[in-house]
């Protein structure tokens, strides 16, 4: 095991190398740090002069050798908009859009399985076709923004009308209120997980649902059944096991590109997350906050696919001895 595990961290090395290479090149082709100060200033030395403190005149390999090695000791400059640290702004923005995504991904993984779960132990009953044909197909064909104002309005706005609240039950706005609320951080965060949730939950219990019954259909199945076991201990010790295995995969590569995927949802409750970064910086052309913030991305994605093969290895042990 402990060989497949550094035989696959190795291979994750060179393939951090080439996203760093394509991220520099790409926030580089698409912005331009010096936009603000050509359009607000009078000095016309001030544009020549910037570009030099910056070191944008030197080569592109010059200029990239010096923002990774930057960038690996953590080095990554201060934020041409607030005039803060890089690494303390995506810092705080990845804590708050962490807390997002932790929730979301235990609430989407529960009901996700058990639905998988109970759709293919019931194939073809009524419930299996609402969960995975009607419910399914509608959570995945909604678009987000429709969704996330869609709760807006029924879940904070409607519920305030009907019953003449002087609070809504759950606010669709940031992360606190600015006096204290009795259950504040769950009413805040109950929206943008709900959102979050819908899309995975769809798709993840197709997946379940689809390797549970190729699971259920196997040989050993069939002896553990034919030996009398009863009809829960097949399904659940004997099956579930081998079919969370593609599921596995789909989570770990879904969780790594969350961290830059949830600009909308963190756009429409204002969640001061990575998302709503990465569009302030977008906007003002800020690279020194882009450049890091799409690598850390990158990172998260190929440290999750590089956590599912692991996982892999750890559910089947037939692929990590091949």
């Amino acid at each position: 095991m402990v060989t497949f595990v550094v035989r696959r961290v190795a291979y994750s090395i060179p393939v951090l190398l080439i996203a760093s290479v394509l991220v520099f090149g790409f926030v580089r082709a698409t912005t331009d740090p010096l936009a603000r100060l050509r359009q607000g200033s009078r000095d016309p030395q001030a544009v020549p002069r910037e570009r030099a403190r910056l070191g944008l005149d030197k080569p592109l390999p010059t200029q990239y050798w010096k923002w990774l090695s930057g960038f690996v000791r953590g080095s990554w400059g201060d934020s041409f908009i607030t005039r803060r640290s890089a690494a303390q702004e995506i810092r705080a923005k990845l804590w708050n859009t962490l807390q997002l995504i932790i929730w979301g991904i235990l609430l989407s993984a529960l009901v996700a399985i058990a639905v998988g779960v109970y759709s293919a132990s019931r194939q073809y009953s009524v419930l299996d076709y609402t969960f995975t044909t009607g419910l399914s197909f509608l959570g995945l064909s909604m678009p987000v923004f429709w969704f996330a104002l869609m709760a807006i309005q029924f879940l904070v706005y409607e519920p305030r009308q009907i019953f003449h609240l002087d609070q809504p039950i759950l606010y669709s706005v940031g992360l606190h209120s600015a006096t204290p609320q009795p259950f504040d951080y769950v009413r805040h965060l109950a929206l943008p997980v709900l959102t979050l949730s819908v899309q995975l939950v769809a798709g993840w219990s197709r997946y379940q649902r689809s390797s549970m019954l190729d699971v259920m259909s196997s040989d050993y199945i069939r002896t553990a059944r034919a030996k009398g076991l009863p009809r829960r201990k097949v399904l659940l010790k004997h099956g579930l096991r081998n079919a969370l295995i593609p599921l596995t995969t789909v989570m770990a590569i879904d969780i790594g590109a969350l961290f830059g995927g949830l600009i909308i949802t963190e756009k429409i409750f204002a969640w001061p997350g990575m998302g709503k970064l990465f569009l302030d910086a977008l906007i003002d052309g800020d690279t020194n906050v882009l450049l890091p913030w799409v690598m850390v991305t990158a990172v998260f994605i190929i440290g999750f696919n590089l956590l599912a093969d692991i996982l892999y290895g750890v559910l089947d042990p037939r692929i990590r001895l091949s």
